[in-house]
């Protein structure tokens, strides 16, 4: 049975991280003047501002040895501490000892910042990860999150912090919510929290709202196209929708994800999708050999990548074997299809590199491609006529006005 936090009879049994007794290891005591503090190993950190800045605050301490140590990991229970001080939260009875988080967590719990369902009170000492830090930092800013009859879901919590900028991503936006936390890291997250919290603004990591929204909604769309995608929802978004069963019980398909690239963007974390992108041509309503290559003048574009399988086809005969659903796009108008023929990308049209069909994707012209009022996805099954394909709309929505 999994132990949570029994705040009334429950002794919290861990100590801090970095408890070594050396000198080199030892804190510097709280009551020492924070300008006599010079910390030697920041200077070149990437997170200097942010550690000077939290070390004034008095939040958290440098070491003796006038390091701070900021690729250090830090536990959960630090990082409660460090949240319950940098915000001002009253705490009480504050002690040393074995027990000397026991009063931050309570603090913590008592503002809503902190469930007791989170992690068992055992793992308080273990290594705080992104997806707990997000968490709680989302609660710290968040009074409606506060309240603890609402219950967020994790891959809530990451896009939620990533869209609000209390989270940057990692390498293209990574988001890596099972990673430790640095004691770098920890302040810097804990400076957007009060950055926020007086009516400040962060800086948005594109790529980690994007992977979030993928994570969360299967689709990162609204993120990457949301000139297209960003207008108001009339059949508004729904993951379930993504899968398909056909009224004859005979099929039924899956779209995983359905990702939106930009091409023109050589640190889209999506990129890698594609393949080979010197292959890659659009097909240009004509034959493969006279379709162009998209290296060639047309890296200006949007890519819907769709990623999906078939969950079963009993019967071979009515619905094609193909790997997943087949899927349409409406939401711009019909180009000239002879200035198509002669290599003007001017709609949407799908990518291949042998033969149609071989890359699940379109490709969007974003300066050529001329937008209806509305924008819409669907799925259907791969029906052999005169078999009906049960088409169904995973999204409705209005183009935004330019």
């Amino acid at each position: 049975m999994k132990k949570t936090f029994i705040l009334l009879s429950t002794v919290f049994l861990f100590t801090a991280c970095q408890s070594s007794t050396s000198a080199a290891d030892s804190r510097l005591p709280s009551s020492s003047p924070v300008t006599a503090i010079k910390l030697k190993d920041v200077s070149d950190h990437w997170a200097m501002s942010a550690i000077e800045g939290a070390v004034k605050k008095g939040y958290v301490d440098g070491y003796e040895d006038s390091t701070f140590k900021p690729e250090n990991n830090v536990s959960r229970a630090e990082f409660v501490k460090m949240v319950v001080t940098a915000i001002k939260e009253p705490v009480k009875s504050v002690s040393s000892g074995s027990d000397w988080s026991s009063p931050y967590v309570t603090a913590a719990i008592n503002k809503g910042i902190l469930r007791e369902s989170d992690f068992s009170i055992d793992k308080l000492n273990e290594p705080i990860s992104r997806l707990d830090m997000s968490r709680i930092s989302l609660r710290a800013t968040d009074v409606t999150l506060q309240n603890k009859a609402i219950q967020i879901d994790n891959d809530s919590v990451m896009y939620n912090s990533a869209k609000t900028g209390l989270i940057q991503g990692m390498e293209k936006g990574a988001l890596e919510p099972n990673s430790s936390t640095t004691r770098a890291q920890s302040v810097t997250i804990i400076e957007r929290i009060l950055k926020v919290n007086h009516g400040g603004t962060l800086e948005i990591d594109k790529y980690a709202v994007g992977n979030a929204e993928l994570e969360l909604k299967h689709t990162n769309i609204f993120t990457v196209m949301p000139h297209i995608f960003g207008g108001e929802q009339i059949e508004k978004w729904n993951s379930e929708n993504l899968t398909l069963e056909t009224g004859d019980g005979l099929y039924k398909g899956t779209m995983d994800q359905i990702v939106a690239i930009d091409l023109e963007d050589p640190n889209d974390p999506n990129l890698g999708l594609l393949g080979d992108i010197s292959k890659l041509k659009w097909h240009n309503g004509m034959s493969a050999s006279t379709s162009r290559y998209v290296k060639d003048g047309y890296m200006n574009s949007f890519v819907l990548y769709f990623k999906g399988h078939v969950d079963y086809n009993k019967e071979p005969s009515i619905y094609k074997d193909n790997p997943q659903p087949t899927y349409s796009l409406y939401a711009f108008k019909n180009g000239d299809p002879q200035a198509m023929i002669d290599g003007e990308l001017n709609a949407p049209t799908h990518l291949f590199i042998d033969k149609f069909g071989d890359v699940p994707a379109m490709i969007i012209s974003k300066d050529k491609s001329e937008t209806k009022a509305y924008a819409e996805l669907s799925i259907s099954a791969p029906a052999i006529p005169p078999a009906p394909n049960y088409n169904k709309q995973i999204f409705y929505g209005l183009v935004p006005k330019k």
